[in-house]
């Protein structure tokens, strides 16, 4: 049964402001904010924003050439994939929630992030740990902070977040937080404030792109002894096409996107 909330979600109405998804195809979607006179443009024609404004969720719209569009609420992955600005490669879904789990971030979680890029990860994580949480996030371009806190704020998280402008190796100003998150290409040189930073045996999850990074860090684990449960994962991601009368994988896939590396933080 749908609570009030619910029935009243079903029942409401586009309006100036909302972001939308708009649906051609599988190829052919995006995510945009309703502006009156402005307009949604693609090869199969263009769309009025104006016309949209009062339209149900789900209802149908006809572009400028007589191609139809379905007008849908975003959900994240609609932001990740079309709806975002990205400065930098970003971490992909399949990997943000293996991190998540591994992390074992939950509501008022208080974690620490190092590396911000474009902000997917840190996105992710002020979802999950709600306004009883926080991430403390680090990031030494000052291009990438801009970004990520737009992105923030077009999803109205950035009160979940704070990001500092300093490097993460060099030390933070929080303490007995819950777990930590990197995306630096050293991470190596950042165990010192991790531990510092961390309650003991708190999970760390590191993403690197490339084995050659990954040994190294291995190697400072083991000669700085201040780590215990080290693990590394690869996921694979093989999406289907949905066709009820030949069901079959996709000729493309996305395959090696980076290491994750998962270990115990110990004092």
């Amino acid at each position: 049964m749908l609570s009030s909330e619910d029935r009243h979600q079903s029942r409401a109405t586009i309006k100036e402001g909302d972001d939308v998804l708009i649906y051609i195809d599988e190829r052919r979607y995006r995510v945009v904010r309703v502006r009156r006179n402005e307009y949604f443009n693609s090869d199969k024609g263009s769309l009025n924003l104006s016309n949209i404004i009062g339209k149900g969720w789900g209802d149908e719209a006809k572009l400028s050439t007589g191609s139809k569009a379905l007008i849908m609420r975003p959900l994240i992955i609609d932001y990740f994939e079309r709806g975002l600005k990205r400065v930098t490669q970003v971490i992909y879904p399949k990997d943000l929630g293996l991190m998540l789990i591994l992390g074992n971030v939950a509501t008022g979680s208080k974690v620490l992030e190092g590396g911000v890029g474009t902000g997917f990860l840190t996105i992710t994580l002020a979802r999950v740990v709600g306004d009883e949480g926080h991430v403390y996030a680090y990031e030494i371009r000052k291009e990438f902070i801009d970004a990520a806190i737009s992105n923030l704020k077009r999803l109205g998280l950035e009160g979940r977040v704070t990001i500092r402008h300093g490097d993460v190796r060099k030390g933070v100003k929080e303490s007995n937080l819950d777990a930590a998150f990197l995306d630096i290409p050293d991470p190596w040189n950042a165990l010192d404030t991790l531990r510092k930073a961390l309650k003991p045996t708190s999970p760390i999850i590191v993403f690197l792109p490339t084995a050659n990074q990954v040994i190294k860090l291995l190697k400072a684990l083991s000669n700085k002894r201040v780590a215990a449960d080290i693990r590394i994962y690869e996921t694979m991601l093989r999406e289907y096409i949905p066709d009820h009368e030949a069901l079959r994988p996709k000729t493309t896939m996305i395959a090696h996107t980076g290491y994750v590396v998962f270990f115990r933080i110990l004092k």
